[in-house]
């Protein structure tokens, strides 16, 4: 959809023709619609709220025809198959608007009865509402004040569509874009976007692009969001180097059969499969339902059960996962550092209960949850706006986090205790343990304490990205590529590959020796008899 500009007639209609109003009344001006009393301005500009925040969306408009009744009691909304001879106002089954704000609640249907395909959000009312309310202060408070006294201002107060302009004098005019224009789409004001009208000496701009006839305000900066695309490609290019290095990773990790079962090595490949399964998410919720003419981004747009399923498993699941099991790495080497004891026969079965179990019972019960409490947003992208939801959530994650942080500071203090302990070792001993140390860092997720309050400064948004997409990048060069035990394993089969090589090339080799042999042994054939 191209908010770049809001000419209203884009509406199949001609706008209704303004309403004479005697200069002792009150009146509200609504651009290209000219000037109507303030509860005929209500119910006009309520039905162009919901006109411009949804049906001029691509899966909308190709679908329906609208219209803006002349009476100015709502919108006229008909399949575009449908017979265009019922398709009037006069057939009030078709004509729609919010009840509170129509001139006749009883010639219009109520807007939360609209039923189209796809399906509307499940907050939509409430959002044109924000809308209607939002012209209906500007009328009382601004267009009414301005009809009642004199003002040279060569451009009069007005109402947009989307936003409300106090007479202004000339120049650019710059207003903060509301959130109710994104249609639910949980976009915030926060990054500073504006939209501009521009006025001159006769009056508010009326471009060439409308044929000089129409009031136009200028919307492209309100689209405007550099931030999220710079934070989406940097999740792209991350996760994508993750999960091409972590599948080599898990694969060498399940088939390497000296480290295969050994209670480590264990833990680890879990925490790969995990990054891996989380990494392999991202890449395709944001291909499905994210990134520009995305397949199912109108899945998103209704709140579907689809990817409202596929979110919650991303970004509560398997975030979840993420952590229990980096907490396992935790706990298992600070176990192992501390007892000086490892069980070459541990199964880890209980590892793999709880690592995956326990964050799959709390997703469930988060999805339920938030379906009784809060089922609104978009596919439950954003968190939710009941905060002890959200919190099912954060908790673990949190918790998981500070012991992760705790146990990496007693590892390295056993680590030191021991160092100390044998007066042979050198200092360089000292620095491979605290190097030893840092590397643990990515293993245990420590790093993500940093990030963990995201300020909306574009930089730090994407560094923060990075360093969550190139996680599984790091953990997969931390314990496999750089891994002692693995790179002697590889070494390993590789000598056995070649000695298998050679005694191949060898043991073939003789046999044609002795072929060679067999052959020139054999006598020739008696071809001839010798006679006496």
């Amino acid at each position: 959809m191209n908010f770049s500009s809001l000419p209203p007639g884009s509406v199949t209609a001609s706008p209704a023709p303004p309403v004479i109003v005697d200069d002792f009344q009150m009146s509200c001006r609504f651009s290209n619609y000219g000037d109507h009393p303030p509860e005929a301005f209500d119910s006009l500009t309520c039905g162009t709220c919901f006109f411009y925040i949804f049906m001029l969306l691509d899966h909308y408009k190709n679908r329906y025809v609208t219209d803006l009744c002349e009476d100015n009691s709502g919108i006229l909304i008909c399949p575009i198959d449908m017979n265009m001879d019922f398709c009037t106002c006069d057939n009030r089954s078709l004509v729609y608007n919010l009840p509170e704000f129509a001139l006749n609640s009883s010639r219009i249907t109520p807007l939360n009865r609209l039923d189209l395909d796809p399906p509307l959000p499940f907050q939509f009312e409430l959002i044109v509402k924000d809308c209607c309310s939002a012209a209906r202060y500007c009328c009382r408070n601004t267009l009414v004040k301005y009809h009642h006294r004199h003002d040279d201002s060569p451009c009069p107060a007005t109402w947009d569509g989307w936003n409300c302009f106090d007479s202004s004098d000339e120049g650019l005019v710059v207003k903060q874009c509301p959130n109710y224009i994104y249609g639910g789409t949980n976009v915030k004001t926060d990054y500073d976007r504006h939209s501009k009208k521009l006025c001159q000496s006769r009056g508010w701009d009326l471009p060439e692009k409308t044929g000089g006839m129409k009031e136009y305000t200028d919307y492209a900066g309100c689209m405007q969001n550099d931030d999220a695309e710079a934070r989406l490609l940097a999740g792209m290019l991350t996760y994508s180097a993750s999960v091409i290095f972590l599948v080599p990773a898990v694969f060498l990790l399940n088939w390497l059969r000296p480290i295969r079962y050994q209670p480590m090595f264990i833990l680890h490949r879990h925490l790969l499969i995990s990054c891996l399964l989380y990494g392999v998410f991202y890449l395709s919720t944001a291909t499905l339902f994210v990134v520009s003419f995305a397949p199912l981004s109108s899945q998103v747009y209704q709140n579907h059960i689809f990817c409202r399923l596929l979110f919650s498993i991303q970004l509560r699941y398997l975030r979840l996962t993420n952590f229990s099991w980096m907490l396992a790495e935790a706990v298992y080497l600070f176990r192992l550092l501390h007892t000086a004891q490892h069980s070459e026969g541990e199964t880890m079965r209980s590892y793999k209960i709880i690592c995956w179990g326990l964050p799959g019972a709390i997703t469930f019960v988060y999805f339920v949850v938030r379906g009784l409490n809060d089922d609104v947003g978009m596919c439950w992208i954003e968190n939710s706006t009941v905060a002890w939801v959200e919190w099912m959530i954060f908790a673990p994650s949190l918790l998981a986090m500070g012991v992760n942080l705790l146990l990496l500071g007693l590892v390295v203090i056993i680590l030191v205790k021991k160092l100390r302990c044998n007066p042979h070792l050198e200092r360089i001993q000292y620095r491979k343990a605290v190097r030893g140390a840092f590397m643990l860092i990515p293993v245990f997720g420590v790093q993500q304490l940093l990030t963990i309050y995201r300020f909306s400064n574009t930089y730090y948004q994407v560094t923060d990205q990075s360093l969550n997409g190139l996680q599984g990048f790091f953990v997969s060069f931390i314990v496999c590529y750089t891994n002692r035990s693995v790179i002697e394993c590889l070494q390993k089969w590789w000598n056995s590959h070649q000695e298998k090589s050679a005694l191949g090339a060898e043991c073939r080799q003789r046999m044609s020796i002795q072929e060679s042999g067999k052959l020139i042994l054999k006598s020739p054939p008696l071809t001839e008899h010798v006679q006496l």
